[in-house]
């Protein structure tokens, strides 16, 4: 790196990033490409770099399927509905409100339905059909990072041969299992930690080329610190809120 360069910051295990200015390692800093603003590049980490390696390193999305993303309305579940949209996969985004529904549907989400009015699973089979052992019905991959006793369900929505991929439990990760679906529909489990540099710098190209628009739903002032985090806990943002100093 040289002095002047548009650099982002890497990491989250370090108290202090909330600040004007900072001393980190080099090998801490990403170079930021001319074309992505300061507000784009902030947004990757943590949320896009997570969904990118769900969805695309560990998850293998391909155009035509069908992907089924719960929770959708945060900052890992809309990256998750703009990165399969991108590849080309039809996409039904669950969130618990007609606004949230809204925002997702701008974002490009194939169908969207709200899962506090009726539970997920008769959604996907109203929509798509029951899941059958001759490979009609059900979604090819689910996206499941809400945890909880979400995962029977999640399960029963996904059609033969399909996958299920999980990248955290923010409902709880002691998690019951039916290995009746696991066997029979032959899923494939797959579970995805964070994200690797290099998956940041393909973002990056994406937002540089167009392919790609970080959903930004607040930009903060650095004194607002205590908001962002507020309305982060009340889950009242669709996409990313950023602190800007």
């Amino acid at each position: 790196m040289r002095t002047g360069d548009r650099v982002g910051m890497l990491g989250e295990t370090v108290d202090g990033g909330r600040a004007e200015f900072i001393a980190v390692p080099e090998s801490m800093l990403l170079e930021i490409p001319a074309a992505v603003s300061f507000e784009h590049a902030a947004a990757l980490p943590l949320a896009y770099g997570t969904a990118y390696r769900m969805m695309i390193t560990r998850g293998a999305v391909k155009a035509g399927e069908r992907v089924m993303v719960l929770g959708a309305s945060g900052g890992v579940g809309v990256a998750c509905v703009q990165l399969a949209r991108m590849l080309g996969a039809e996409v039904l985004a669950f969130a618990g409100s007609q606004a949230k529904l809204r925002r997702l549907d701008e974002l490009g989400a194939t169908h969207t339905a709200d899962y506090t009015h009726k539970p997920f699973l008769d959604t996907v089979k109203e929509i798509y059909g029951k899941p059958r052992i001759n490979g009609t019905g059900g979604v090819d991959l689910a996206v499941n990072f809400t945890g909880g006793d979400t995962l029977p369900a999640t399960q029963r929505c996904v059609n033969m041969g399909g996958r299920i991929v999980c990248c955290g439990a923010t409902a709880g990760f002691n998690l019951t299992l039916d290995a009746r679906y696991w066997w029979t529909y032959e899923h494939t489990m797959i579970g995805s930690d964070g994200w690797q540099q290099e998956d940041l710098r393909t973002l990056l190209d994406l937002v540089a080329g167009g392919r790609l628009v970080p959903a930004i739903d607040k930009v903060l002032k650095l004194e607002q610190t205590a908001e962002g985090e507020r309305l982060l806990e009340d889950r009242e943002v669709v996409g990313k809120v950023l602190l800007k100093p």
